[in-house]
């Protein structure tokens, strides 16, 4: 969970990042950014941003498991922090959708978004959340053994030309 909430943290501030080289270019037509955003929100993306204050509620009562004498408290607190998350995901999706609305076309963004209406295309983004959580799975190992493996594999053409590591 904490790992999913990473790499979409992640993802969300590389876009966030983005944001200010998009600020100076022309602006986009309000028609353009909505069929971004609806491919967004066919495509499961914006979802990614508000799953956030679900995990950290989850996260937060497994905390409180061994404090129930906070769950009142806590409860009222994270009740209290919804709006504030729920503004700060629709900033990202916002955002999101005006930089895919930057890399297409408006008549392209209407076909993808008619690709996710569709019955194979609502199937796709189904198993897509269900493979994507099996590849964040799989990506921690993967990514240790990977760069163990290229660091091993460095220090041999290193040590075949003379070099200790």
């Amino acid at each position: 969970m904490i790992r999913r909430s990473l790499v979409r943290a992640a993802f969300g501030l590389a876009l966030l990042c983005a944001a200010p080289a998009f600020a100076q270019a022309p602006a986009l037509a309000p028609s353009h950014v909505q069929a971004a955003r609806e491919v967004m929100e066919l495509s499961g993306v914006t979802q990614g941003f508000s799953n956030i204050y679900n995990e950290f509620e989850r996260n937060v009562q497994g905390m409180l498991a061994t404090r129930p004498e906070m769950k009142k408290d806590a409860d009222a607190v994270i009740a209290a922090l919804k709006p504030e998350v729920d503004k700060r995901a629709e900033d990202m999706a916002k955002t999101a959708s005006e930089v895919f609305a930057r890399k297409m076309t408006e008549a392209d963004l209407k076909e993808v978004a008619a690709f996710f209406k569709s019955p194979v295309g609502q199937r796709y983004s189904t198993l897509r959340r269900e493979a994507m959580d099996d590849i964040v799975n799989l990506l921690a190992p993967w990514t240790v053994q990977t760069s163990q493996y290229m660091f091993d594999r460095f220090s041999q053409e290193m040590s075949k030309r003379g070099h200790t590591l």
